[in-house]
């Protein structure tokens, strides 16, 4: 708006200049100077230049003629011929709108119009003379005609003025509205750049989602928007609670489902050894013979293993990994713990196991969880895995985690094979590459994960365990 207000001022003002007395003068004599020049050059080109200049004049008519022509496109400008043995002729105003007729030149302008010609013949160029009141003004020009002797061409027009003190007066106004706008201008710029400041403030501090949204500014016309804002905050924290909320009632979900499918396997397990350990002592009694110490040691250790599960199955918990169920594993013996059970109880007599493993490597996690994930893998590598061939545990870590690998000679599974791996809780699994999705999860509960690779000759599995789950 301030802008339009500047554009109306510098407008009105270089049009109260443009209609002032001093350029309307100059206006209308420049254009009375252009005519008579033309006329000058319209009536030479009707006589041949190698002729005598004319000391009569034989063709009045064609010089009216021209004079009418010109005369005919300037409204209000009279025009004619002066010579100096006949005076004033050809008078001509085409445009003269009055209700009588005007036949000749006034006598009120002869005296200045017979001067200026005469002035005009002297000089041999065109002259011009103004007089003028507070409100008109008569400008008149005139310019020999260089064809006859003594003879000059003339135009004249009274043309009105607008008052000097009116001139003064509007361009003082429009100097004024010029002056406002620009204040006006200036004041918007201002505020604009006041508001653009508060406006940064105020994403500054509602960025800071730890900070309250702020309610009050020095703009006022912001106001109810910080209001508007401040709700709108309100009800996201509100929905990020409820959010947190059904997202640890999901995540206990599925550490409840990972527990009822961890437990399911242990007792599966469970199940199976005491099944084992009952018929092993049912058939030392039917013997009816002494009972040897390694038989013993045989049922002992059995029972170490059921209790050992049993006391496991009673500290699980997914969502405290550190609490209860984690203990420091100097992993080189624990590995060779693990291969001369599994090499007794699991392997064939074509099938054997080797355990590498750098001596001071320890792991201090739930012992229980990476036992089931790795007695698994190494099961499922033994079960379905060649008859024939070696099952390489190697263990290896850095300081973030612990990587343990279950290596066999099985020649790899197909791709389609390869994307259903780990998605199935197949308990009893048929054949090689299935019932291992609960390995990975019990990983997973405690950071960690479990991955498949094969390069044709040898299949892996890639068990990665952070260093401590603390």
């Amino acid at each position: 708006m301030a802008m339009i207000f500047i554009a109306i001022a510098v407008s009105g003002f270089v049009f109260t200049l443009w209609q002032s007395a001093q350029q309307t003068v100059s206006q209308q004599t420049a254009l009375l100077s252009k005519n008579c020049e033309q006329l000058q050059t319209d009536i030479q080109q009707l006589f041949p230049r190698n002729e005598q200049k004319q000391v009569r004049v034989g063709n009045p008519d064609l010089l009216q003629q021209q004079i009418n022509r010109v005369t005919a496109n300037l409204p209000g400008v009279e025009g004619g011929f002066w010579h100096i043995h006949t005076n004033f002729f050809g008078y001509a105003f085409p445009t003269y709108l009055g209700s009588d007729i005007k036949t000749d030149v006034p006598n009120a302008e002869k005296t200045l119009l017979s001067s200026l010609s005469q002035r005009a013949l002297e000089q041999d160029q065109l002259v011009e003379a103004v007089q003028r009141n507070a409100d008109s003004a008569l400008i008149a020009v005139a310019c020999p005609i260089t064809t006859h002797e003594g003879l000059s061409a003339w135009l004249m027009q009274r043309a009105s003025l607008v008052p000097v003190h009116n001139t003064i007066t509007i361009g003082v106004l429009f100097v004024l509205l010029g002056v406002l706008a620009i204040i006006m201008l200036a004041q918007t710029i201002k505020f604009e750049r006041r508001w653009y400041l508060e406006r940064d403030r105020l994403v500054k501090q509602g960025e800071d989602e730890s900070k309250p949204v702020p309610v009050t500014s020095d703009i006022n016309e912001i106001q109810p928007l910080l209001m508007l804002l401040y709700q709108a905050r309100q009800k996201n924290i509100n929905l990020e609670r409820n959010i947190t909320a059904l997202e640890a009632k999901l995540s206990r979900n599925q550490e409840l489902s990972h527990i009822a499918r961890l437990s399911s396997s242990l007792a599966r397990d469970l199940v199976l050894r005491v099944e084992q350990w009952k018929l092993s002592v049912q058939q030392l009694l039917s013997e009816k013979q002494s009972i040897d110490n390694d038989q013993l040691d045989v049922l002992l250790e059995d029972l170490q293993r059921i209790e050992n599960l049993v006391v496991g199955f009673e500290n699980l918990d997914t969502r405290n990994p550190g609490r209860d169920g984690n203990e420091t594993l100097t992993l080189q013996p624990w590995l060779e713990q693990i291969i001369t059970f599994h090499q007794q109880r699991t392997a064939n007599d074509g099938q054997t196991l080797t355990a590498i493993c750098p001596e001071p490597l320890t792991l201090t996690s739930n012992s229980l969880l990476v036992r089931f994930a790795l007695d698994t893998l190494i099961a499922h590598a033994l079960n379905f895995g060649p008859n024939k061939g070696e099952v390489l545990i190697k263990a290896s870590g850095d300081e973030h985690e612990v990587v343990i690998e279950v290596i066999d000679e099985f020649e790899g599974l197909s791709s389609q094979d390869e994307r259903r791996l780990f998605r199935q809780d197949d308990v009893l699994p048929q054949h090689y590459g299935n019932g291992l999705k609960l390995a990975r999860d019990a990983v997973q509960a405690i950071g960690g994960d479990v991955s498949y690779q094969s390069d044709g000759a040898n299949s892996r599995f890639i068990m990665q365990i952070p260093m401590t789950s603390e």
